[in-house]
């Protein structure tokens, strides 16, 4: 395959057709306490990839890109992960995978905090780990393969809602979760700016929304209720932003708050085109897993990864200015009226 670059990856995020078929199982260590040598690698590379959970469409959409760059590269995937947003859960994938000897483990940590046990037993048996998607710095992890800048995402949303709302007003926050790591740094960065950009707005309320659809369209309709002068409102996740969305319609408020966040194309497509918000944000989640399966491989067969490494099927590695450590996929994306049936992220 020619390599792309990751302008060329986004541009490609319109048609490109992703492999469904999923990894399964990993390949047994006879000798888990032996660190892994030159000689293991003779056999097939396994990557076990763990999402924050597994029946989301975002997540859906990052393991067909993660399937794409294993079918390629030749190695064997293994996308799992537990069916609601828990720490606990995950942590028994990593144990289970670690008792296989799988070659490297990609966590999308829900609880950054508690995965460092983990990480470390699974460095201690010679596997690679990095974090994807949202990251836990201090558990020891070699890299993380970021969405995006976290700084400028952050700052967009609250650009966003604070354009609409002409920079003054109640602006409120629906978030999935107060440990998922990505989604609160993003907020922290959009509430400094808030604070020291637009002097006129006021932070009033935060809902906690469980990664669900549904919890986040009642939260939201209480918010609603509660503050019926607010006039923003950001959602910092896929399933929030699809059920504050769907609340701002049952409450009629449709007009009167602004709505941002973060999202998927075919999720948000007919609130964009019914006028129930102007944009939202996201990246390519196909690529963000396809990336991620190609770090991985590349760690295991020992290939440095440094600003501009050339990674086959992907093209020049960007790093994090501030975090040498963390690989940035792509800008964030905005999409709206005149670009969102251009994308769908499903495929």
């Amino acid at each position: 395959m020619q390599s792309l670059t990751r302008r060329e990856l986004l541009a490609a995020c319109m048609g490109t057709s992703f492999a469904v078929a999923a990894g399964c199982g990993g390949t047994p260590d006879t000798d888990t306490n032996t660190d892994k040598s030159s000689s293991s690698r003779d056999k097939e590379i396994v990557i076990a990839v763990l999402p924050k959970l597994v029946n989301i469409k975002y997540f859906a959409a990052c393991r067909r890109g993660a399937q794409k760059a294993a079918d390629e590269l030749g190695v064997k995937l293994i996308y799992d992960g537990p069916t609601e947003p828990s720490g606990s859960e995950q942590n028994k994938f990593i144990d289970t995978w670690i008792r296989q000897g799988v070659d490297a483990i990609c966590v999308a940590p829900n609880q950054p905090k508690t995965v460092k046990r983990f990480v470390q037993k699974a460095q201690q048996r010679g596997i690679k780990v990095i974090c994807w998607d949202t990251d836990s710095p201090l558990c020891g992890r070699t890299l993380m393969v970021n969405q995006v800048d976290d700084k400028e995402l952050g700052e967009s949303l609250i650009d966003e809602i604070a354009g609409q709302m002409n920079q003054e007003g109640k602006w409120a926050i629906a978030i999935a979760s107060l440990d998922a790591a990505n989604l609160n740094t993003w907020r922290k960065f959009a509430e400094a700016k808030a604070l020291s950009a637009y002097p006129k707005m006021e932070l009033v309320d935060t809902v906690v929304t469980q990664e669900n659809v549904e919890v986040a369209r009642q939260k939201v309709e209480t918010l609603l209720n509660k503050h019926p002068d607010l006039k923003g409102l950001i959602a910092f996740d896929s399933n929030s932003v699809p059920g504050a969305a769907e609340a701002l319609k049952r409450t009629g408020r449709v007009g009167s708050v602004a709505l941002t966040g973060n999202s998927m194309p075919e999720e948000m497509r007919a609130y964009i085109n019914d006028g129930v918000l102007e944009a939202f944000y996201l990246w390519d989640p196909r690529a963000l897993g396809e990336l991620t399966v190609r770090v991985a491989t590349a760690l295991v067969k020992g290939e440095p990864i440094a600003e501009g490494t050339q990674l086959p099927g992907y093209g020049p590695v960007r790093l994090s200015k501030q975090d040498p450590t963390m690989l940035i996929l792509s800008d964030p994306l905005r999409f709206h009226n005149g670009n969102i049936d251009k994308y769908d992220f499903s495929k």
